[in-house]
């Protein structure tokens, strides 16, 4: 397996990943907003099941570059429109509200959910470029 597909096969392993971040980050801020918060996640879920599509497509795309070289066009589309979203919660101010939410605590120092959320968009950042550098592979002479 090239580097190439290698990267793309962690980029959408992170994609998973990141949905289940994400899903539990939001729970969590509603939780710190009083609410139970247990029936949102079905919502959640719901509504954000299609990001794994993306992961999906990566893993198909980097498992049988042939086969699956079409798909390309669609998962960059998918992957800006995650990061536009992102963008958009970030102008709203809405990512402000949920920054000082803190996550964990080590000792004197702590994560907060900004700093998660901003890590998250950097690595959307670096798999967007993965999907963007994708070239078609030679077809292997017959």
């Amino acid at each position: 397996m090239t580097a190439r597909r290698a990267f793309v096969l962690a980029g959408s392993l992170w994609e998973t990943t990141r949905f289940f971040i994400v899903i539990s980050l939001l729970v969590l801020l509603f939780r710190s907003a009083g609410e139970g918060g247990a029936w949102i996640i079905p919502w959640l879920l719901l509504g954000g099941t299609g990001n794994l599509l993306v992961a999906v497509g990566g893993i198909m795309l980097s498992l049988y570059p042939q086969t699956y070289g079409q798909l390309i066009g669609f998962l960059r589309l998918g992957k800006i429109l995650s990061i536009f979203s992102f963008l958009l919660l970030i102008l709203s101010g809405a990512v402000g509200m949920s920054a000082a939410v803190e996550l964990v605590k080590i000792g004197a120092y702590g994560v907060d959910q900004g700093a998660v959320l901003f890590a998250i968009f950097i690595l959307d950042l670096l798999f967007l470029a993965a999907l963007v550098a994708w070239r078609k592979e030679p077809q292997p002479a017959a």
